[in-house]
C-alpha cells in the first residue's frame, strides 16, 4: 500500500464522460496509483441518461461502461480500485453491468458497491420549490418534471471501501468527492476534519477535470506552448498529509507546471473563500502551488469549514424538441444573403404561433460567440454559415422547422449549401437546493 511510503496514490480515469479511455488504462498499468477516479457524468450527460433511461428502462447508465471495465480488469487483479459516477441515471443497472462484464474477464469475487440516492425526485415534488429559472414550481410544471438528481459527498464512497469495495460507482457523485473519498478512506481521516477534508477536496478539484491539468485548454501559442497536444496524458497525485505532488506518466504529451495548476485551482471556483460541495466549504485563498522538478508542482494550504445545510438538486425538466439547422453560403454578397435567409426562416417560426417556444439565429464567423454588439462592418467574409436553433412544443414541428432550412436549397437566396439538420428531445437540468437531511443515500454490494 502507498501509505508505507506516506502518501496515497490516485490518478484520474476521465475527466467527462467522452474522455479517451487509453490515458485511463496506461495509468492503471503503470503500477503508480493505487485508485482511479472517473467523472463521467457533467449535467449535459446526465440529461442525456435520463433521455435514454425515459426510452428505455434499462438504459441510462454510463453507455461505454462496458469497455471501461474489460480496459481495467487486468489492473484490477493486481488492486486497483475504481470509484466513478458510470451510474448516470441507473445506477443499479450500471452496478449490474460492472459484475457481468467482470465475470466475462473471468474475475471472480471482486466487490462492487452501488451508490443509491441521488434521485430524489419523490422528495422534489413532496417539498415542491421553485425553479427561478422557469419561475414555476415544480408542482406548476407536472409532469414536465422528469427527474431529480442531488450531488452526493465522499461519506458512502468511504463506507463502500470500508467494507471492501473494489469499484464503487454512483450517479451524481460530486465531483471532487470521487478522490475525497478514497484519500479519506487511506489515511483514515474524520469527514469532520474540515482542513483535512478540505485538502483532500483540493486534489480532487484539480485532477477531476483530466488532461486541463497536463495542459488541455492551456496551450496558446506563441504565449503559452504545450507539446504533444495529440497524445496527453492524465494526471496523478502522491497525496500526503498536509500537501500532494501532481503529475503525469513519464512519456506521455502535455505538461505539468504551476502556471497550469494553479490554472485549475481557480476553474469553477465562484468565491475561493468558500468553494462549496456536499463535504466541505473548501477556502482556497492561501493555496500555493510550486514546481519541484519536470511535470511535478506541489499543492497544499487548502483550509475548510463545514459543508452548505443544503444540497444541490439537479431537476430534469421535459422541454419538448430541439431542432438545429445549418446552411453555409460563399463569395460575394454572403452575408447579406445568409441574414436573408435567417429573415425567411423567422417568418415561418412566427407563423407557427406558440408551437415554438424559442429560436435563435447565429452567423458563424460573425455573431455566434461575441454577439451582435460586436459585429464588424458589414464588409462580406469569404464565408458565413447561418445556424437556426429553435425548441417547439412536439417532434413534428420541430420536423417541419428543420425542413424548412432544407428547402432553402430551393427557396431561398442563391448560393446556399451543405444543409445539416438534427432533432433531439430538449431536456433541460435546473439547480434547486434542499436540506441536506432531505437526502438519504444508501451502498448495496454486489459480487462477481
Amino acid at each position: 500500500m502507498s501509505l508505507a511510503d506516506g502518501y496515497v496514490r490516485i490518478g484520474c480515469g476521465s475527466g467527462f464522460a467522452s474522455d479517451r479511455l487509453e490515458p485511463a488504462i496506461a495509468l492503471a498499468r503503470s503500477g503508480r496509483v493505487d485508485y482511479l477516479g472517473f467523472d463521467a457524468l457533467a449535467e449535459r450527460t446526465l440529461a442525456y441518461a435520463q433521455v435514454r433511461r425515459r426510452a428505455d428502462a434499462s438504459e441510462g447508465y454510463d453507455t461505454r461502461l462496458h469497455e471501461t471495465v474489460a480496459g481495467l480488469a487486468p489492473s484490477l487483479r493486481d488492486g486497483l480500485k475504481v470509484i466513478g459516477s458510470f451510474g448516470g441515471a441507473n445506477v443499479e443497472r450500471a452496478a449490474e453491468i460492472i459484475v457481468e462484464q467482470l465475470r466475462a474477464c473471468g474475475d471472480r469475487g471482486v466487490r462492487v458497491g452501488a451508490i443509491s440516492g441521488d434521485d430524489v425526485l419523490d422528495v422534489v415534488r413532496r417539498l415542491d420549490p421553485e425553479i427561478e429559472e422557469l419561475g414555476a414550481t415544480v408542482g406548476e410544471l407536472g409532469d414536465r418534471v422528469v427527474s431529480a438528481n442531488a450531488y452526493l459527498g465522499a461519506a458512502e464512497i468511504v463506507a463502500a471501501l470500508g467494507e471492501g469495495a473494489q469499484w464503487v460507482v454512483g450517479g451524481r457523485l460530486s465531483d471532487p468527492s470521487l478522490y475525497v473519498g478514497p484519500i479519506c478512506h487511506e489515511f483514515g481521516w474524520a469527514l469532520d476534519d474540515w482542513d483535512r477534508v478540505a485538502h483532500a477536496t483540493l486534489v480532487g478539484h484539480i485532477l477531476e477535470c483530466s488532461t486541463h491539468v497536463t495542459g488541455g485548454f492551456f496551450a496558446d501559442p506563441p504565449y503559452r506552448e504545450v507539446p504533444r497536444l495529440h497524445d496527453l496524458g492524465f494526471p496523478l497525485a502522491e497525496v500526503a498529509d498536509r500537501e500532494a505532488v501532481i503529475t503525469k506518466l513519464d512519456g506521455t504529451g502535455g505538461l505539468v507546471d504551476e502556471r497550469i495548476v494553479a490554472a485549475q485551482v481557480s476553474y469553477e471556483v465562484h468565491d475561493p473563500a468558500a468553494y462549496q460541495n456536499p463535504d466541505i466549504t473548501a477556502d482556497f485563498t492561501q493555496v500555493t502551488t510550486e514546481d519541484v522538478g519536470p511535470d511535478r508542482v506541489r499543492v497544499c494550504g487548502a483550509r475548510g469549514n463545514p459543508p452548505p445545510p443544503r444540497f444541490k438538486v439537479l431537476v430534469g425538466v421535459d422541454l419538448g424538441w430541439k431542432m438545429v439547422g445549418e446552411i453555409s453560403y460563399a463569395a460575394a454578397g454572403c452575408l447579406t444573403r445568409a441574414r436573408l435567409a435567417a429573415e425567411i426562416i423567422a417568418e415561418t417560426v412566427a407563423g407557427m404561433g406558440a408551437e415554438v417556444d424559442e429560436s435563435r439565429y447565429d452567423l458563424h464567423g460573425i455573431d455566434t460567440l461575441v454577439g451582435p454588439s460586436f459585429r464588424p462592418a458589414d464588409e462580406d467574409p469569404a464565408e458565413v454559415r447561418l445556424r437556426v436553433a429553435a425548441r417547439c412544443r412536439d417532434r413534428d414541428v420541430a420536423e417541419e422547422l428543420s425542413l424548412e432550412v432544407e428547402r432553402l436549397y430551393l427557396e431561398g437566396p442563391a448560393g446556399g449549401g451543405g444543409v445539416t439538420r438534427r432533432i433531439e428531445p430538449a431536456l433541460g437540468v435546473f439547480p434547486i437546493y434542499i436540506d441536506a437531511d432531505s437526502v438519504n443515500p444508501s451502498v448495496r454490494y454486489l459480487e462477481s
